[in-house]
Formats: C-alpha cells, sequence, structure tokens
C-alpha cells in the first residue's frame, strides 16, 4: 500500500484512532511521518500528526535556557520530546510542564470518567452527610427532602 501523503514509499506505519465512535485510520510511509513530526516515543506526536495542530489552541511556550543539572536535558530537548530526562526535571521544567499539561488536557485537574454505579454511591454517601447536618441543626425540612432523595436513590431501603 501506498503512503497517503507522499503517494510514492510503501506505508510502513499504521495510525488508527476512534473518537466518539468514528475509526480514522491513516498509512504512511516513515519518511513522512517523521517529516510530519512524528515521535513514537511522544504521546503528543500522535494527535499533532492526526489533526494537524492537534488540541493546543495557543502553543507551549519553549522552556528556554533551562538545564537540568543531574540528567543534562536541556529546555530545547524538553520542548522536543514532551517529556522529562529524570526525576529533577519535574522541578526544573514545573512551569513548562504545566503549561503543556494545561494545553493537553484542557484543565490542571484530571475529572476522570466515573461509573454510574458509583456516582449514586458518591452521591448517597454525600446526601447522609448533609442529612446528619441537617438534622443536628434542626432543619427538618431541608433533612425530610434529603430522606426522601436517599430513599430514592438507594432504591427503598431505610435510610
Amino acid at each position: 500500500m501506498k503512503c497517503e501523503i507522499c503517494q510514492i514509499n510503501e506505508a510502513s506505519v499504521h495510525f488508527k484512532q476512534v473518537n466518539d465512535g468514528e475509526t480514522r485510520e491513516m498509512y504512511v510511509c516513515e519518511q513522512c511521518a517523521s517529516k510530519n513530526g512524528f515521535d513514537p516515543e511522544s504521546p503528543i506526536a500522535l494527535t499533532d500528526f492526526l489533526f494537524g495542530v492537534g488540541m493546543q489552541t495557543e502553543p507551549v511556550p519553549r522552556a528556554g535556557g533551562k538545564k537540568c543539572d543531574f540528567c543534562g536535558m536541556t529546555g530545547e530537548e524538553f520542548h522536543e520530546k514532551s517529556r522529562v530526562g529524570c526525576q529533577f526535571c519535574y522541578e526544573v521544567f514545573a512551569s513548562d510542564l504545566a503549561l503543556l499539561l494545561e494545553s493537553v488536557h484542557k484543565g490542571m485537574k484530571h475529572l476522570g470518567k466515573i461509573p454510574a454505579s458509583a456516582v449514586s454511591v458518591v452521591e448517597l454517601e454525600s446526601l447522609k452527610r448533609a442529612l446528619k447536618a441537617a438534622v443536628s441543626h434542626e432543619d427538618f425540612e431541608e433533612a425530610a427532602m434529603l430522606r426522601d432523595r436517599i430513599h430514592e436513590l438507594s432504591g427503598g431501603e431505610k435510610v
């Protein structure tokens, strides 16, 4: 199969991504993959390769003249590889890592995914704490509403 970019060389690299149920596949040669910045060691490069500028809305500033005294990684190397060289690089490049993570993950807090069953467990625990607080403050109307909501979520079990 020919490379989908240059249409000359044989494709030797295969990318496959599923996004919102839509599958996108691309077959390219090693030369086109490297020309377009694909580095199999970098998790960001695949996104950048498949979607052009990737998910970034603004370019991440370069790490400048910083250098890790332990492993010798420079700011330029950090920016090219988008990964650190050793445990001490996390301190040296902390501000640059924060910018990189924020641009890739759309924020600094990982929200993750919670199964629906876990959501109800978390909500139940929160409601039970709120119920105890309402009872201790003698807010019986609030306590009654919380009791009913707990009863509803727990499937009719006693609170």
